[in-house]
């Protein structure tokens, strides 16, 4: 099984370029990309939007998945509305109040897509995420926009970290399952792994940031996509950086 990740999108609602980017051209290049892996599946990592929650952004997205031939999920980032979002992307059956999470397996690979919007996950997410977990005794795949621990770049762990990643140690760690958690939020490539979790932070397609600087430090690359393969023999992944 291929699956193809793409995250941190920042789209704007006109044309706009910011810091330069033409955000929406890297997206539609991204996409290419993927038609041409020919995926199991896509999955939108988060921070469809460039600031805030946008139906017009939404909307346009979805105009663009429209003829993708490969089944696509979406989650939430901290630049998007949860609501709006499932609204316009026709995810409200996985509504949980203001929060979009749900579990879908992929080809029978257990897979559970989190939103992590607001930095952390409230109580009734918690709640699912150790039931949902504490079914699993293998692998599984995890998709959050936040890395759920901190990956060791300066200015997003100190910055803007998943607020909760102590308690994400305390949910999971003793459970039987190896959790591969496939991320964005922090605009670059790394890899983490703590226990029985590991993370996968995926750069964005608009922008990265340099994990090595105590400041924000902007790198312009080419738009980014991640390729994970799921096979007998284990699960592998790489970045595509999409010329």
């Amino acid at each position: 099984m291929k699956i193809a990740f793409i995250t941190d999108l920042h789209l704007t609602e006109t044309d706009e370029m910011p810091q330069g980017v033409d955000v929406r051209g890297n997206f539609l290049k991204a996409l290419d990309f993927v038609r041409a892996m020919k995926p199991s599946c896509l999955v939108l990592g988060g921070d469809l939007c460039y600031d805030v929650g946008n139906r017009a952004v939404y909307a346009w997205v979805r105009e663009q998945l429209r003829d993708l031939p490969c089944a696509w999920f979406a989650i939430a980032g901290n630049h998007d509305d949860s609501m709006m979002m499932a609204e316009e992307l026709h995810l409200t059956h996985h509504l949980h109040g203001s929060e979009l999470y749900y579990a879908s397996p992929l080809e029978g690979y257990p897979a559970l897509f989190l939103d992590s919007s607001k930095a952390q996950f409230s109580p009734e997410q918690w709640a699912w995420i150790s039931e949902e977990l504490r079914s699993i005794h293998h692998n599984v795949l995890i998709f959050c926009h936040h890395p759920v621990m901190l990956v060791n770049a300066i200015f997003m762990d100190t910055k803007y970290p998943f607020r909760q990643t102590e308690k994400w140690q305390e949910t999971t760690g003793e459970l039987p399952c190896q959790m591969q958690v496939v991320s964005g939020h922090y605009h670059t490539d790394t890899i983490a792994q703590r226990g029985n979790t590991t993370v996968m932070v995926t750069p964005s397609t608009y922008i990265q940031i340099d994990p090595a600087n105590a400041g924000i430090s902007l790198i312009k690359t080419p738009p980014a996509v991640r390729e994970i393969n799921v096979t007998p023999n284990g699960l592998t992944s790489r970045v595509h950086y999409v010329l």
